[in-house]
């Protein structure tokens, strides 16, 4: 049967990061954000796991509520 093990690299292994093009190993999700760590230089970021609640064309208010509209009085002469 064979097993995994996790080997730690060495800090001479890793490239600069200045000069790397990160591979992301992202921990699983489990919580508001994650931890990520490039495969190649190590270095850490965090990961949102769900996009942020905004947009600007919600509103604050339920979409099918109407504004209030004033009251308007209707002449007696009309015939509609």
């Amino acid at each position: 049967m064979r097993q995994k093990v996790k080997v730690e690299e060495k800090a001479q292994d890793l490239a600069p990061a200045n000069q790397c093009h990160h591979y992301w190993v992202i921990e699983v999700a489990n919580g508001p954000e994650s931890k990520g760590v490039c495969k190649y230089c190590g270095e850490v970021k965090h990961f949102l796991n769900t996009m942020p609640v905004w947009s600007p064309t919600k509103r604050d208010s339920r979409p099918l509520d109407l504004p209030k509209m004033p009251e308007v009085e209707l002449d007696g002469e009309s015939n509609s």
